[in-house]
């Protein structure tokens, strides 16, 4: 089994209406996923931390296998 991490930063900046780290890290992840269609997901998990006093951080974990 194999571990991908994603992780941003967050920004000030509004895209639409998502903070744009959040539509960075989901265009991150599609394009990932897109160029690695041969792959059975395992599990996913997220986490946040931060925001008070500096940038919130999230990360992503994907967990996934070689498609047999």
């Amino acid at each position: 089994m194999k571990t991908k991490i994603f992780k941003v930063s967050g920004y000030r900046i509004y895209f639409g209406n998502k903070p744009k780290s959040k539509q960075v890290l989901e265009d991150e992840i599609n394009n990932w996923l897109e160029a690695n269609s041969d792959i059975k997901i395992v599990d996913i998990k997220q986490s946040c931390c931060g925001g008070s006093l500096e940038p919130s951080q999230t990360i992503v974990s994907i967990w996934y296998e070689p498609k047999k």
